[in-house]
């Protein structure tokens, strides 16, 4: 493949949602061929695992739908998704074909997500033919949402592929929705039309991720060429690189904000939701938008842990806490999944105290087991909390594939996956060990691994141990339970939605709300609330004000240090500083309507 021309890095002021349609048709244009040819390349690869997922995932829609319609046309329309997914799959094989050019193949492609989102989109067709009532549409609802929702991360690199396929998929209930009719037409129509317009805001911003990795791609390999063709600029390279490597930082920054933006309005919304009477049918569609939800939110978990640690904002705040408390609350998460994985898994009952952050060891622990259940087929995982030089070690043995001696050192390295040459997505991003020794660097301790190829491994992390009294937790934790009712809570953000959300939200907890979209808004509506008990900010709003603007401004009106919390998807080291300097308390996107109460109890004590 040609290399392409110089590629300008990406602006240092990441791009807002507003004027969304615009970036969206700009988007759907063809891009150069170099570029289009990797995106091409991209989706190639993923469509075998994607059309063996539509494979399986049509048999279970026959599996539900049959709850609600009759078998026969349901087993029709699997024979008819049958066919189109063999015809895609026939189509795609010569891909690439190097006698045409990446647009040909780029049409192909289309063509191909064209089939897939009519075949599915026909199931909306099939629920309004042959179902009585509204219940066959809401099945087909909860279906197809989890479907294009799942099919985002594969087929967003080509932008105008996935927003063909989402159309056709989404259009079928839309007009479903309005031929039934009934009291649940018009929220369901509002309803899909908002799943629709934040899935394109998602798709639009994780297309621009993949095409502005694509380009940074280009460019260092273009460095690496001029570093080894020039050495008498070797200097003036590495400054380059490293000026690339901070436009990467500020883009990963502005993309973590961009792409949790959607994510934690949709969460405000669905929690909402789910305090709300729901038949069962409607708590099914819920449970289906929530996973989906879910899902893409731990897609974006880990690559926000591992850029908050390279931003240098992770601090380690040492308090003497009980082992094995940590260790109960670890296999009552991951025993069900080495269960589901036939593996046995062990805890080794402890009595021992340490003294450390709690919070970071227990994200240590995560991801030593999260790896361990990975990459064990057989036998099973033992967790021990054990006394070894004077120290403690906390450590997760497994019985998997084993690491050979001149790995050991290399799994702790960015992206670095051993046994997954094909970078299968199920085996993780490679960070987990990654994020592993930075946070053990933050707490000033160390992790090792001991393994022997084809017998398992064991992970460690040495902590330093606690021998005097400790806190009874459950006193700690008492305020969990504190009311909220009557609180005056003013909600600062620019984006509708999470006003809404929040507005939502917080008056289910019986809170007083007022919501404003500036500085200059909250100052205008105090005269709905002059006296707010605390004051929740994003930290990012329209032309380039920050929350610590806000704060400040509201603080010197009120001639008080009001109590705030900050809530950011942004992972720029100087904003996140910024935001810390406050005072407030600073919470990530997405949050959890559990994570938001806690903090409020938190600031209102």
């Amino acid at each position: 493949m040609s290399k392409p021309p110089d590629v300008a890095p990406p602006s240092q002021t990441p791009p807002r949602i507003w004027g969304t349609w615009r970036d969206i048709v700009h988007a759907l244009r063809w891009e150069r061929d170099a570029v289009l040819a990797e995106q091409v390349g991209l989706l190639r690869r993923s469509f075998p695992a994607t059309l063996v997922a539509s494979y399986i995932s049509a048999l279970g829609t026959v599996w539900i739908m049959a709850l609600v319609l009759p078998l026969a046309p349901m087993l029709w329309w699997l024979a008819s998704h049958v066919a189109v997914v063999t015809l895609v799959y026939l189509t795609l094989r010569p891909l690439p074909r190097p006698d045409h050019g990446p647009r040909s193949d780029a049409r192909r492609l289309l063509a191909c997500m064209t089939g897939m989102g009519l075949t599915w989109g026909s199931l909306g067709g099939v629920a309004l033919w042959q179902g009585q009532d509204s219940d066959a549409v809401v099945y087909a609802i909860g279906i197809l949402s989890t479907v294009s929702a799942g099919a985002l991360g594969l087929g967003a690199p080509l932008l105008r592929g996935y927003m063909i396929y989402l159309t056709c998929t989404i259009s079928s209930v839309l007009v479903a929705l309005a031929v039934v009719g009934g009291p649940i037409a018009l929220p369901g129509c509002v309803m899909v039309a908002v799943y629709y317009l934040l899935t394109a805001l998602h798709a639009r911003n994780l297309a621009r991720a993949a095409r502005d990795s694509i380009e940074l791609r280009f460019d260092n390999e273009r460095l690496v060429t001029q570093l080894r063709a020039q050495t008498d600029r070797a200097v003036q390279a590495l400054a380059t690189a490293e000026q690339a490597n901070q436009d990467k930082s500020r883009f990963l920054a502005a993309a973590s904000h961009d792409l949790r933006q959607p994510l934690h309005a949709m969460g405000l919304f669905l929690d909402t939701l789910a305090r709300s009477p729901l038949t069962a049918q409607q708590a099914s569609v819920l449970g289906h938008a929530r996973t989906a939800s879910g899902a893409a939110s731990e897609m974006l978990t880990t690559l926000l842990d591992y850029s908050r640690l390279e931003a240098g904002v992770v601090q380690a705040h040492d308090a003497p806490f009980a082992v094995q408390p940590l260790l109960s609350a670890l296999e009552q998460e991951f025993g069900p999944q080495a269960d589901a994985a036939a593996l046995v898994y062990r805890t080794r009952e402890t009595t021992a105290a340490a003294l450390a952050d709690k919070a970071l060891v227990d994200l240590v622990m995560r991801n030593f087991i999260s790896n361990a259940l990975r990459y064990t087929r057989t036998g099973g995982l033992l967790i021990a909390c054990r006394a070894r030089s004077g120290r403690l070690a906390l450590e997760v043995w497994d019985t998997g594939c084993g690491i050979a001696p001149e790995h050991q050192q290399e799994v702790f390295k960015e992206f670095h996956q051993l046994g997954n040459p094909e970078r299968d997505r199920r085996k993780g991003l490679g960070l987990g060990l990654a994020i592993v020794q930075r946070l053990a660097q933050a707490m000033h301790t160390q992790v090792e691994v001991r393994s022997r190829l084809g017998r398992g491994s064991v992970f460690r992390l040495w902590l330093t141990p606690w021998r005097g009294a400790l806190v009874d937790e459950a006193v700690a934790s008492a305020h969990d339970g504190a009311s909220l009712v009557g609180r005056r809570v003013l909600v600062v953000d620019d984006d509708e939605p999470v006003r809404l959300g929040m507005q939502s939200l917080l008056a289910s907890w019986g809170c007083h709300c007022v919501c404003a979209e500036s500085a200059a808004d909250a100052l205008a509506r105090l005269h709905q609330m002059p006296q707010p008990d605390v004051v929740v900010t994003d930290f990012r709003l329209r032309h380039e004000e920050t929350g610590r603007q806000v704060l400040d401004t509201l603080r010197a009106h009120l001639q008080r240090s009001v109590p705030a919390i900050i809530m950011t998807g942004d992972t720029s080291p100087q904003r996140l500083r910024d935001a810390q300097s406050t005072g407030a308390l600073l919470l990530h996107k997405p949050v959890s309507a559990a994570q938001l109460r806690e903090a409020l109890v938190e600031v209102l004590q």
